[in-house]
């Protein structure tokens, strides 16, 4: 189920010890229901560690370019991904952070940051970073969490409405490896949202039979889409590493995209 939407005046504090951001708390700023905070813990850290760094580089300008093909609520996802990534990869100088904070809290629809000022360790964040996909990625677990338990809804009242046969849903964990977990809790779930219906039948209905393979693998790649997005939004990366993560959400989004169309 969906975590609880915050209300407007919400303020989501980042790189407090110990803190991470829920889907509900990314949602809200993304869509403008929430403002960030940064924690002036993480920005101490951050100007110590730009001030006593020997690698520190010249600054250069640099312009941020926001995806064109993003709507608003995609390209303050992708703003707030980037920000989270910058306090996390421990290398950056606070003023980018700060900027980017700025902008999203401004309420403005214009989020464009304009020439910044960045160094060569910042570039190599925001080259590295995948903001784009993880701010989609962010929206998807937010809004991903409740489909399932909708799509199992919808499918009750077909079943119902359609008089169908329902003796797909029996089934059982055989214990020795040999059964889908997700299809028989989707099983499980139906029997129990069906108990004591008048309205099922006996009519064969492809479609009914085929729920539990379809909202079983739906279940998985939700969980795997909400369990790879909460990591990354959540671990830094220095601008040096090669991180592979973004492989497995694209990966993982294709997967939701195509059980999305399947589930119709």
């Amino acid at each position: 189920m969906a975590d609880k939407k915050p209300k407007a005046s919400s303020v989501i504090t980042l790189g407090g010890k110990g803190s991470s951001l829920s889907a509900a708390s990314f949602f809200a700023v993304a869509n403008g229901l929430a403002q960030v905070r940064i924690d002036s813990s993480i920005l101490h850290k951050l100007k110590s560690s730009s001030s006593s760094s020997n690698r520190k580089s010249p600054p250069v300008k640099f312009h941020i370019p926001i995806p064109k093909i993003l709507n608003f609520e995609e390209s303050s996802a992708f703003l707030l991904a980037l920000l989270i990534k910058l306090l996390l990869s421990g290398s950056a100088s606070t003023v980018l952070p700060v900027l980017i904070s700025n902008v999203l809290n401004a309420g403005s629809k214009n989020l464009d940051l304009g020439e910044v000022e960045v160094s060569a360790e910042e570039v190599g964040i925001l080259d590295k970073s995948c903001a784009c996909l993880y701010g989609i990625c962010g929206i998807l677990d937010y809004e991903s969490s409740a489909l399932s338990t909708i799509a199992d809804v919808v499918a009750v009242m077909s079943s119902e409405a359609s008089k169908a046969d329902v003796g797909a849903l029996n089934l059982m964990d055989s214990g020795d490896g040999l059964s889908v977990k997700d299809e028989v809790g989707v099983a499980s779930d139906l029997k129990v949202l069906l108990n004591g219906s008048k309205l099922v039948g006996k009519v064969e209905v492809d479609a009914v039979s085929e729920i539990p393979k379809i909202h079983g693998s739906l279940r998985e790649v939700v969980r795997m889409v909400l369990l790879r997005t909460r990591v990354e939004l959540n671990s830094g990366g220095k601008s040096g590493e090669i991180r592979w993560g973004e492989e497995g959400a694209g990966y993982d989004v294709i997967a939701l995209s195509s059980i999305t169309k399947v589930l119709g």
